[in-house]
């Protein structure tokens, strides 16, 4: 099986160079492939996990062949020159810790592995920024992986039914959880882990809402409703309470970003709201009269319990951290790739400590405070950015679209974020960073698609690059 795989992954490869403007397609289906075909080799080799990250680099050697390499710059410095001074400052502290960590340790993969997991999100950006060529793009690829990961939620329950195929099991022993007074199980589905699983199908229940309020055309709310709680349920399964809060808090800042935004809130999300507590008590009801009530009873019951504990993780996970990483290696911190995931298996194992449980504290200890302080720096130049080119979205010769797409994508990157301030290893995989990326690449082309659409739309008065930058300076 494994000669199928790479079989198909030099496919795509192949298809990616000749064409690249069709690749994230190939993106998606190697991301998704690559760990159900890890499941049926024996000894289930961890190298799958880095297959699809073979395939991005393709991709990205493939727009830098197309573009130039200096279009690597362009998403962060094109529209707005106070990003550019943060990043050099940024990337000089990785280059420092990179060499930190070759020295300290002895072995140039856990530096490797840590210059991988800070980079990919930033240039699968160049990538997303490159294919958001329009909005009807965007939408697309959006509603590819939206298709996807449905067959990934049914795959979690078919896990929870007792189907017990290979590729429905989890890599190596699977997680078991003490929880509710009883052992749960952690049902992954396609995917290798439970987290994984979690968020992919939590990703598919956001993009859904994403495509349902950027859309002109007349959508059926309850529909939405429904097939959003049922994705949530479907999460609870996984047992990964953390990504109930992930939905949940994209619905909610999404209400109030637009509110923000807009300076009012349509009927239409009022309605939302109103529909999906509806599903919510409905879904309750039925599944208390279900065959598999008890076990649901159990996980849901799991779930729930995420927000009640949700202020106290955040300390104990998010804050503590940075001070178990001082404790652990100081200010300067410890070296590249010593908290990453995957760098346990060349040496780094045990060093990091509880440092690298949160995010923050993962920073810390690899970084060392004046890391920690340059990313802090970063994203509220990049906060401060976003917001004015979501204003950019608000003026009326803009596709109406736009600001709600937008505004999801971003808000959705944002609870990621707020994800990652607790909880680390999921953050490690290279297909979840790839696609936060490229969704941020998506959100930085704002400028961009705001010049096509004027340009195609306004034949008498189009608008031209320093009128927009004069725009942005405003807004």
């Amino acid at each position: 099986m494994d000669i199928l795989f790479f079989a198909i992954l030099l496919i795509c490869c192949f298809l990616v160079y000749v064409d690249v403007q069709n690749s994230l397609k190939y993106l998606l289906l190697i991301g998704f492939l690559q760990d159900p075909f890890r499941k049926t080799v024996t000894g289930e080799p961890a190298y799958f996990i880095v297959m699809v990250g073979l395939l991005f680099a393709v991709i990205l050697y493939s727009v830098w062949r197309k573009k130039g390499f200096y279009y690597s710059f362009e998403p962060f410095s094109r529209w707005n020159q106070n990003i550019q001074s943060v990043m050099l400052i940024f990337l000089l502290i990785l280059a420092l810790q990179l060499v930190h960590s070759i020295v300290r340790y002895g072995n140039p993969i856990v530096g490797a592995i840590g210059l991988m997991s800070y980079l990919s999100p930033f240039l699968a950006v160049v990538v997303g920024y490159f294919f958001a060529s329009n909005i009807e793009n965007i939408r697309r690829f959006l509603l590819l992986y939206i298709s996807v990961g449905l067959v990934v939620s049914v795959s979690v329950c078919l896990s929870f039914l007792g189907s017990d195929w290979r590729i429905l099991q989890e890599v190596g022993t699977g997680l078991l959880i003490y929880d509710q007074g009883t052992i749960l199980k952690s049902y992954t589905g396609l995917m290798r882990t439970g987290e994984l699983a979690a968020w992919h199908v939590s990703t598919t229940a956001c993009l859904i809402f994403t495509l349902a309020v950027s859309s002109t055309k007349k959508t059926n709310y309850f529909l939405v409703a429904t097939i959003v709680v049922a994705l949530m349920l479907v999460v609870a399964l996984t047992g990964r309470r953390k990504m109930l809060m992930l939905i949940s808090l994209f619905i909610l800042l999404y209400y109030f970003a637009f509110a923000f935004y807009k300076n009012t809130i349509d009927s239409k999300y009022f309605l939302g709201i109103f529909y999906s507590l509806l599903v919510v008590w409905g879904s309750y009801e039925i599944l208390n009269l279900g065959a598999y009530s008890e076990s649901l009873r159990d996980y849901l019951a799991r779930g729930t319990s995420v927000f009640g504990d949700a202020g106290e993780r955040f300390i104990s996970l998010g804050l503590n951290p940075i001070q178990w990483a001082y404790n652990r290696v100081g200010l300067l911190g410890g070296g590249l790739g010593i908290a990453s995931q995957g760098s346990n298996l060349f040496g780094s194992s045990g060093i990091a400590g509880g440092a690298g449980e949160g995010g923050l504290g993962k920073i810390m200890v690899e970084l060392g405070l004046p890391g920690l302080i340059c990313v802090i720096w970063l994203f509220f130049v990049m906060a401060k950015y976003i917001n004015r080119i979501l204003k950019l979205t608000c003026q009326q010769f803009v596709d109406k679209r736009l600001l709600s797409l937008m505004l999801s994508l971003s808000v959705f990157i944002t609870v990621n974020g707020l994800t990652f301030s607790v909880a680390t290893q999921l953050y490690g995989d290279i297909f979840v960073l790839v696609l936060l990326g490229i969704l941020g690449g998506f959100v930085l082309a704002i400028p961009k698609l705001v010049i096509r659409d004027v340009q195609i739309t306004s034949l008498n008065q189009k608008l031209q690059e320093h009128q927009l930058l004069q725009i942005l300076n405003r807004a």
